[in-house]
């Protein structure tokens, strides 16, 4: 299943559509990560401002995104941290880094992950 994701992650990056803030904004995301849990989540608020909640501890950060569809993380980090952001439809999101083919983050939407995830990961 992990495999599966990550190929379709990709054909994301080269077919998926550009991310719009409405979307963003929309759901909080859940985030299947390297140890093939999801145990991580992120909200993105219209105020500019992200919280990712993991393991009972949150980190926020601002963001912001560009009209070529940049997310940059804004805070105390230097250079901000930088992805391309493309969707499938409203339900999964890929974040890939700039210039390179890796995938920084999958996110999906609860309707998603339960449908298409847990019963694969647990």
């Amino acid at each position: 299943m992990f495999e599966y994701t990550n190929q379709l992650s990709m054909d994301i990056i080269f077919f998926g559509k550009k991310i719009s803030r409405e979307l963003l904004i929309a759901n909080p995301w859940h985030c299947l990560t390297e140890t093939r849990k999801i145990d991580a989540y992120y909200s993105f608020f219209e105020d500019g401002t992200s919280v990712k909640s993991e393991n009972g501890e949150e980190l926020e950060l601002d963001w912001r995104l560009t009209p070529e569809g940049i997310l940059e993380f804004i805070d105390d980090i230097d250079p901000p941290l930088r992805f391309e952001v493309k969707c499938l439809g409203n339900q999964m999101i890929v974040f890939k880094y700039p210039g390179d083919n890796m995938t920084g983050l999958v996110l999906f939407t609860e309707e998603k992950a339960k449908e298409v995830l847990i019963p694969f990961l647990n």
